[in-house]
Order: C-alpha cells, then structure tokens, then sequence
C-alpha cells in the first residue's frame, strides 16, 4: 500500500497499516491483517477486495496482490500495444486516402489512441 499525499486514507485504513519504509516522501505500508499474503481480517472492509486499484501501483515484494497486479499490468501494456498498432495503420491509411471525411474520421481515431497511452506517459507507455 501507499500513502503520504497519494491518495487520502480514512480513519480506519490508518488503523490498520504498519509503515514498513519511506522513499521519496512515499511511505510503504502493510495491513496488520496481512498474514503470508492473507487476510485475515474477519470484519474486511469491502474496499480491500478490491485493492489495488491500478495496475500501476508499487508493491512491496510481500504483498499478497504482486500477482494480480503484474497481470493487470500487463494486459494494460498489451493495450497500449494494440492501440499503437492501430495508430500504425490509421496513419498509412491517411497518408492514401484523399478523402477528407476519412482524412478527419482519421485523425480523430489516432488523437483519441494518443490521448489514452498518454495518460500512462509517466509510466513507460511510450516504450511499451
């Protein structure tokens, strides 16, 4: 889990983590509940079902989630992948057509691709 300015945490999530390290203003928590990458919590909050909530989250290595984390990372690279494949081949197809409804249909398929990996930039989407 993370913290310190990153997302707000509610009272009862403050209870419940035990700061394991900080680097760069970012402190890196565990649950108390958290037992060989278990909970064992009996009153779980429902929030902590479905935590993490991005695939981009930073994990400590005993996290119970790395698992499920790397594979949603990686369906998101595949992502952005698929998207650059198509912005490929919108961008030949643009440079054929002399239709200027296409040319326009185009453009707008390739900025809305765009808009979306540039939203992960700050991740590495830019070398996925």
């Amino acid at each position: 889990m993370y913290r310190d300015g990153i997302q707000p945490l509610g009272d009862i999530f403050e209870s419940y983590l035990i700061p394991l390290e900080t680097r760069e203003n970012i402190t890196i928590c565990s649950c108390k509940y958290l037992q060989n990458g278990l909970c064992t919590n009996p009153e779980k909050p429902e929030i902590c079902s479905i935590f993490p909530y991005s695939p981009l989250a930073f994990l400590p290595e005993e996290c119970g989630f790395k698992g499920d984390i790397f594979l949603k990372r990686e369906h998101l690279m595949q992502r952005v992948r698929k998207l650059k494949e198509e912005m490929l081949d919108y961008q030949t197809r643009l440079t054929l057509t002399h239709d200027k409804s296409e040319q326009r249909q185009l453009n707008r398929l390739i900025q809305s691709h765009q808009a979306f990996i540039d939203k992960y930039k700050v991740y590495g989407s830019n070398d996925w």
